[in-house]
């Protein structure tokens, strides 16, 4: 009763009802399922879901009101909003916390529903009665983990919202990303309702265009995560393995095979058994990834991932019901589904999407494998197991075996070494397939097909080469992806000139793929990254160009704290302005990159440290483990952290109380060494106590913040009289990103393509179904 006393009652109560209309629709679905031509129970379940999505709805209403208003007696309101907040990153902390993502993947699923009804024709009943099921789990877990809890107390203000999802790009990625999980359950839907009632042949008709959708607006989600991380975080990257970024990859690869298995079995009847296997795979990829991501098993080991909100077991849960649903009927049903025997040879277009299909899957695998790492490595720690009573052999190999089961994730380099390869051969393919017809291709036509293709093809590797590309397999790829570009556009202009835009939306997209595989090689293998210190008012001279610390910016309204740095480059002069201020909340030192977008490449510049040069002012360092920096002759080392300076702080933080982390600096001045240990407290509720300690012969220093996405520590150092003069500096790191762009527009025309092919697959699985009933 205490705990019913705690909760916010519009908000549960719409949860509640929601719920409740949701198991009402279930039942009549049910029913519905039994008495296929029975319209008024269709009717009623109909109603019954309509019902369902307006309580998610008002649900989610309530907290966007209570987030505008600024209510911080609501628990989730005080976690991650402020009252400085302009309104639209108050109404985007809805999904700044689990518990409202998991909202906004329910609104998102509910809203999905209501054109899956009719879409679903004669299918309706067991395809929603799935559909519901899926939504019901996300309910379950809403209803046990509650945003509308209220505080005992209600504070003057909130936490505030992580600096570094006040970004515009961060206010419409989440509810994209969101939507997309939420449109994987549906081809697992239709795969589930066929294997139930039995008809293998029409779920791929319908079921197509909603995978070409949901592989669409997950691609999208993965573009503007892809620019907010370039353009915010300051690595000079955007894509960088991480188990959160893997978690919506995983989905949208085994997506793209699965769009493709649906296409070859609505031409010609193929793959009907592989596809069933792949719409639950996906699913799957998607369950999985959220268990990965938010249980706080990977919390060690990625910068995104979620603490455990004690959800563990419901996700497991979750997984197990489906998982073991879906394998019992794909073990009882799939010898019994009839498909068309592949027979197709080596050059034609069905045994080269065979083989895309295969070599885009195991890309999906060794990515869930590198995510998975923490927790394989975690279950080999514990399996390997030294009994007394094995021999000395046997011993000494366990010992071995578990040097490498220590938990630990695979570095990006191990992604980007598998995944060479299985470049190369997507490369090949996606340049082969547009010149195969389903039926043999002689020798002689496919050559003189590569005609126009292999001349591009080799205009694009003989530049590289004089780029100065030497690598060979950056020479092979290259030449591939220029084939498959030129291949796919000469495709795609065919398809236009016979059937309209719509007709050439599939190919469009292949020609994105081939300008994006340009891209990832161009800005990731031949960046060029130099990290500099520019004293105010000297030019310095850097890759051919030239770089003057002008002035430092104070803050200025919503403009935060910046520099203005003059680059000179082939007579063309510009002014960059990165971005080095101070969280008022936090107390850490964020920075901002200024990127100058050329004509060929970008100039990506962000600050690292600075330097204001005024006796008796403060000096910010950001030091890793092991780095020092000297100031005014005193030398400071960060050793590492120390969670055990005021009791054990992982515990204090997984009960809620005060969390207290110090930093072991080591400080050499004047020939002694001596240790210091200055404290980071900071509570529940966002507020942070960074007390000074005393500095062997005097000054001070400040833990002033955590930088949790490197391992890195701020600190500030004061009363240190410098040595030299007290010109300002600036150290930045300064990367040329060439071609980077061919990414964006890659993907823009992947996206645009599949819009087309989205539009016209629809038309055509709303015609088949009028024709059928």
């Amino acid at each position: 009763m205490d705990f019913l006393a705690k909760l916010y009652l519009p908000g549960v109560v719409a949860l509640g009802g929601a719920l409740l209309f949701a198991l009402v629709a279930l039942a009549g679905y049910v029913q519905l399922f039994a008495r296929e031509d029975d319209e008024d129970t269709r009717r009623f379940a109909r109603r019954s879901y309509a019902l369902f999505v307006l309580s998610v709805l008002m649900g989610a209403a309530v907290l966007v009101v209570l987030l505008l208003r600024r209510d911080f007696r609501i628990e989730y309101v005080s976690q991650y909003s402020g009252a400085e907040l302009p309104w639209f990153y108050r109404f985007s902390s809805f999904w700044a916390g689990q518990k409202g993502s998991f909202l906004i993947w329910l609104v998102s699923g509910s809203l999905l529903g209501l054109p899956l009804r009719k879409a679903a024709g004669r299918e309706e009943a067991p395809v929603m009665g799935v559909y519901l099921l899926t939504l019901i789990g996300l309910l379950f877990i809403l209803v046990r983990e509650t945003p509308f809890v209220m505080l005992t107390q209600t504070p003057t203000d909130g936490s505030g919202l992580n600096p570094l999802l006040q970004d515009p790009w961060m206010v419409i990625h989440p509810p994209i990303m969101f939507t997309g999980f939420a449109a994987s359950a549906i081809p697992f839907s239709f795969a589930v309702a066929a294997m139930v009632r039995r008809r293998y042949d029409r779920w791929a008709h319908l079921a197509f265009p909603w995978a070409l959708g949901g592989f669409l607006v997950l691609g999208t989600a993965i573009l503007l995560g892809g620019y907010w991380a370039y353009k915010t975080l300051g690595w000079g990257g955007y894509w960088g393995w991480d188990p959160v970024e893997n978690a919506s990859l995983v989905p949208w690869l085994l997506g793209t095979v699965l769009i493709h298995g649906l296409h070859v079995e609505r031409r010609k009847g193929r793959f009907r058994r592989a596809n069933l296997v792949f719409a639950c795979l996906l699913y799957f990829s998607v369950l999985y990834g959220t268990f990965l991501t938010r249980s706080g098993v990977l919390a060690d080991f990625s910068v995104h991932s979620f603490v455990d909100l004690g959800i563990s077991a419901w996700l497991i849960g979750l997984m197990a019901f489906f998982m073991l649903g879906a394998l019992y009927l794909l073990v009882t049903r799939l010898r019994e589904v009839p498909t068309e025997p592949s027979a197709d040879p080596l050059l034609s277009r069905g045994t080269f999407l065979m083989l895309s299909m295969v070599v885009v899957s195991i890309s999906a695998l060794v990515v869930a494998v590198g995510t998975s790492s923490p927790l394989i490595t975690r279950g080999l720690s514990h399996v390997l197991v030294t009994p007394q009573h094995l021999t000395s052999q046997s011993w000494a190999l366990t010992r071995w075996l578990s040097k490498f089961a220590v938990p630990s994730q695979v570095p990006p380099s191990w992604y980007n070494l598998l995944h060479l390869p299985i470049a190369l051969l997507i490369a090949l393919l996606l340049a082969l397939v547009p010149l195969l017809t389903w039926r043999a291709v002689p020798g002689r036509e496919m050559a003189r097909k590569l005609g126009i293709g292999a001349v591009v093809a080799a205009i694009a590797g003989t530049t590289a080469l004089v780029a100065g590309v030497r690598n060979p397999f950056h020479l092979v790829f290259i030449v591939l992806a220029g084939l498959a570009l030129t291949t796919n556009l000469q495709k795609t202009v065919q398809r236009f000139q016979n059937g309209g835009l719509r007709a050439a939306g599939g190919y469009l997209a292949h020609v994105g793929v081939g300008i994006i595989l340009l891209g990832i090689l161009a800005s990731s293998a031949y960046d060029e990254s130099t990290k500099v210190t520019l004293e105010q008012g000297v030019p310095r001279r850097v890759e051919g160009m030239t770089l003057t610390l002008d002035r430092f910016v104070p803050r200025q309204g919503d403009e935060k704290e910046r520099f203005e740095v003059t680059v000179v480059r082939d007579g063309r002069r510009f002014l960059s302005y990165p971005q080095l201020f101070l969280n008022d909340r936090t107390q850490q030192v964020m920075a901002h990159p200024h990127i100058t977008h050329l004509l060929l490449q970008d100039l990506y510049i962000s600050p690292i440290e600075y330097d204001p040069g005024e006796p008796g002012t403060a000096r910010r360092l950001h030091l890793k483990k092991g780095e020092e920096a000297t100031v005014a002759g005193t030398r400071v080392r960060f050793l590492g952290f120390d969670l055990n300076a005021e009791g054990n702080a992982l515990q204090a933080m997984q009960q809620g109380g005060v969390v207290a982390v110090g930093a072991t600096l080591e400080v050499v001045r004047n020939g002694s060494t001596e240790r210091v240990e200055p404290l980071y407290r900071f509570t529940p509720q966002g507020e942070v106590d960074s007390r000074p300690q005393p500095l062997p012969g005097g000054g001070e220093v400040v833990l002033a913040g955590i930088d949790a996405s490197s391992g890195a520590v701020q600190l500030e150092v004061r009363g240190v009289e410098p040595v030299a003069g007290p010109r300002p500096k600036l150290a930045v790191d300064v990367t040329r990103k060439p071609l980077i762009k061919l990414v964006w527009y890659g993907l823009y025309v992947v996206l645009f393509g599949g819009i087309l092919a989205t539009t016209q697959r629809l038309r055509d699985a709303l015609v088949l179904e009028r024709v059928k009933a």
